[in-house]
Parts: C-alpha cells; sequence; structure tokens
C-alpha cells in the first residue's frame, strides 16, 4: 500500500505527479484525468483514476479498483478490485471487494455496498447495508435499510425501466425480488425468497413467496 497526506486541497492531474506523490508506479491516472486529494490517502497497486474525482481522507483504496468521475467523503474503504463510475458519496462507507457502482448514484454516510454488488442510477440514505450478491437499479433506498444477498431489484419490464421506491428501516430478505414499480413502507419486512409486486405499507411483515 502506497500512502501520502496532503494538508490542503491538492489538484493533481498528470500521471507522473500522483506516482510521484504516493512514491510508487504501481498506480495510475489515465489521460484527461484529474484527482483532488486532502489528508492522508492509502492506495493499493493497479489502482486508477478516470475523469474529475475527488478523494478526502482518512481514504483506503484498495488493489485493482478503478474509480471515474467519483466523489468520495473521508473514511471511505474501497476494497480490491471495485469499479466506481459517476458517484457522489458521503463519509465512512464501504465499498467491495468487487462491487460495480455505476451511472450517477448518491450514497449517504456509513454505508456498506459490499462484495459483488452493482447499483445503478440509485440513491441510498445513510446507514444503507447491502452486504453481498445484490442489484439495485433505479431505486431510491431510505436510511438504515439492509439488503439482503440475492436480492434483485427487477428494474426493466420489457419496454423500460421502472423504479422502486424503499422506506427507512426496511429490511429486505435474501433472495427476494422487488418487480418495479413497487414502493416500499418505512420499516417494512420482506421475507428471504420472496418476490414484491404490489406497495407494500409501512411495518408490514410480507411473505410472498415465488
Amino acid at each position: 500500500m502506497f500512502t501520502a497526506t496532503f494538508e490542503v486541497e491538492t489538484r493533481v492531474q498528470d500521471e507522473a505527479q500522483l506516482r510521484s506523490l504516493f512514491g510508487t508506479d504501481r498506480v495510475d491516472l489515465n489521460p484527461g484525468a484529474v484527482v483532488t486529494f486532502t489528508g492522508e490517502i492509502v492506495l493499493g497497486p493497479g489502482v486508477t483514476f478516470s475523469g474529475d474525482c475527488r478523494v478526502a481522507g482518512l481514504a483506503r483504496i484498495e488493489k485493482g479498483s478503478a474509480l471515474t468521475a467519483v466523489h468520495i467523503g473521508a473514511g471511505t474503504v474501497v476494497r480490491p478490485y471495485s469499479i466506481l463510475c459517476d458517484l457522489e458519496a458521503g463519509e465512512g462507507n464501504l465499498f467491495g471487494p468487487f462491487c460495480f457502482i455505476r451511472d450517477n448514484c448518491v450514497v449517504g454516510d456509513r454505508c456498506i455496498l459490499g462484495a459483488h454488488v452493482e447499483t445503478a442510477r440509485s440513491r441510498f440514505g445513510d446507514g444503507v447495508k447491502i452486504s453481498h450478491r445484490a442489484f439495485v437499479g433505479d431505486a431510491e433506498v431510505g436510511a438504515d435499510t439492509i439488503i439482503g444477498a440475492g436480492v434483485v431489484f427487477c428494474n426493466w419490464d420489457g419496454q423500460g425501466r421502472r423504479t422502486t421506491n424503499v422506506g427507512a428501516g426496511v429490511t429486505i430478505g435474501s433472495g427476494s425480488l422487488l418487480v418495479s414499480p413497487v414502493l416500499i413502507g418505512d420499516g417494512a419486512i420482506i421475507a428471504a425468497g420472496s418476490t414484491v409486486t404490489k406497495d407494500v405499507s409501512p411495518g408490514v411483515r410480507l411473505i410472498q413467496k415465488r
């Protein structure tokens, strides 16, 4: 791992400058990319930046990860081989490993978008936890919601994308399918393996087997 500390906001737009700052030739800045660093930054080998990126320390971006047009707040950890594109994220978040966050996602503070999680065109409130293997597309997810392994937001109906709105404090059990468009109210619990095709009221416990 390669560490650099930036006492003031530092704009880096040349690969040679990036490598000099971190004392290694094993990090990359693609042509036209600009990265702005503040605080202590730790990079792993093979990390690549593209587009306009902003990274605040303490931040740790681990090996093989690729960041394109991302703004990430202080205390963020990006685990190995994660791809982050067009992302605006707050502080204290954990991404990956092997996650794919793309297409203008917005993430609050203290979220987990973990191993093999894919998200697109979605917004996540503070404290959302998706630890592994889920797809969330075209969704609004409220604060402190937990999304289990294997959950899929089914956002395509054959003609276009549809949206899903999930309230705060919701639990969605592993292997569930949310068939958009649906609205899940605050505090609802969706049992593992459910297929959700209709709105769920706040506080309801739903078991809807396939």
